[in-house]
């Protein structure tokens, strides 16, 4: 989200409170798929299914459903990794990171994300609390794998980032975290961060951006870092990065973020291979 972009939605916010819905589309648009031909990150010696898993009883009491990426050919229990979303953003956004986890043998869920709207005032608390029945899905089994309880990390991009915090915060079960750039909202719905952060124990790895000027190292994330005391912190950040450059290819593209040497397809690849070794050392 760039500056303008952040006033946007605080003029939507306040000055627009009942005719917001063109205006939740209109900031963050649902993009279609665009992934990358070959995978920039280093796979494992698994091959990997994808399907779709979808039930009527959310914990928010709607329907939802679940992306899953599937190791073939892994002996369980599995570790488990759950990436939320937030702000619109689509499973296949990320769609290199899921498939390169689940080749070196992790589930990887995905919870669909809610509709971002800006009169839902329980919108971060939604899903907050998917990504918390994903897990416990996961571990009575409901996705069709055997879980290692103990081995369940999660993550997220940008706001869906904080909201990984958010769940771990309320869930020990969490081992591990990985936050890719990640960002505020002006508006936090539902969940007090500095009520549920300060929980946080699980140790983290945040993934920085160098040229980030939606969510710079000096910004949210060093403020989320002040918050979870209790989180062995690692921060690494990567030289000419972008925030855009944490998604495949969409839409926004031309919005946001200085000019950089450095390409997508590199950066997508520093940051997945990261996320991999990091969960190897932690779960």
């Amino acid at each position: 989200m760039t500056y303008s972009r952040q006033w946007l939605v605080t003029s939507c916010f306040l000055g627009l409170i009942g005719i917001t819905a063109g205006c939740d589309g209109n900031i963050f648009p649902i993009w279609e798929p665009n992934n990358f031909e070959t995978n920039p990150a280093q796979l494992g010696s698994f091959g990997f299914t994808e399907r779709r898993v979808e039930i009527d009883n959310g914990a928010d009491g709607m329907p939802v459903g679940f992306t899953i990426f599937e190791p073939v050919g892994a002996t369980g229990p599995l570790p488990a990794f759950i990436w939320v979303l937030g702000s619109n953003v689509q499973s296949y956004y990320h769609q290199s990171l899921h498939e390169a986890l689940a080749s070196w043998g992790y589930l990887v869920i995905v919870p669909d994300t809610r509709p971002l709207m800006f009169t839902d005032f329980e919108y971060h608390k939604r899903n907050t609390d998917i990504a918390l029945q994903a897990l416990q899905m996961a571990v009575d089994g409901e996705f069709g794998v055997a879980v290692d309880a103990g081995r369940i990390g999660a993550g997220g991009y940008s706001i869906g980032g904080t909201m990984a915090a958010f769940a771990a915060g309320l869930d020990a079960r969490i081992k591990a975290l990985v936050f890719w750039a990640p960002s505020d909202s002006p508006f936090w719905t539902g969940v007090d961060p500095n009520a549920v952060l300060p929980l946080v124990g699980a140790p983290s790895l945040f993934l920085l951006a160098e040229y980030d000027i939606v969510a710079p190292a000096d910004g949210w994330p060093a403020t989320m870092q002040g918050l979870m005391s209790g989180s062995e912190k690692t921060v690494e950040i990567i030289p000419m990065g972008l925030h855009l450059y944490f998604q495949q290819p969409t839409g926004a593209d031309s919005e946001s973020d200085p000019e950089t040497p450095l390409t997508r397809f590199e950066q997508q690849g520093i940051a997945i291979d990261r996320t991999r070794t990091y969960l190897k050392a932690k779960l």
